[in-house]
């Protein structure tokens, strides 16, 4: 007898397992939104680390780098889909303000569970980005 929640568990398992590359999104469009957004968070989460270690090459930024090229290899079809010109900057800003935001949480909320919220969060969509370069 198969227990019901053994086809959940294969499909956990399968999930859990993917392979980094089928997260990406399907048009180039959404790449290129993926790519921006990711840049945005990196650069700010490596403007942190700059002020806090005070050395250049913080670790984020080359990671930043890394997105940075990737929109630009997809960037020319992105267009070509119809996006406009300056959408890949207001994607960067909106990843730039969702880390600062959560920053700003971690480091001035009174509360302790909004500051650790915004800590797991911001892991999260730091994860988000690393897993797309893994």
């Amino acid at each position: 007898m198969v227990h019901w929640k053994t086809p959940l568990i294969v499909t956990t398992t399968v999930w859990a397992f993917a392979s980094p590359v089928t997260a990406l999104p399907t048009t180039t469009s959404d790449r290129a939104e993926l790519f921006a957004v990711c840049s945005g968070r990196l650069e700010a989460l490596a403007a942190r680390q700059r002020a806090r270690i005070g050395d250049e090459d913080a670790p984020a930024a080359n990671l930043q780098q890394q997105f940075d090229q990737m929109l630009e290899a997809v960037l020319p079809w992105a267009l070509s889909e119809g996006i406009e010109e300056h959408q890949p900057k207001r994607w960067r800003v909106r990843g730039w303000v969702e880390v600062a935001y959560l920053l700003a949480d971690m480091d001035y909320s009174f509360d302790a569970r909004i500051a650790e919220g915004a800590e797991q969060q911001l892991a999260r969509r730091i994860s988000e980005c690393r897993a797309v370069l893994l």
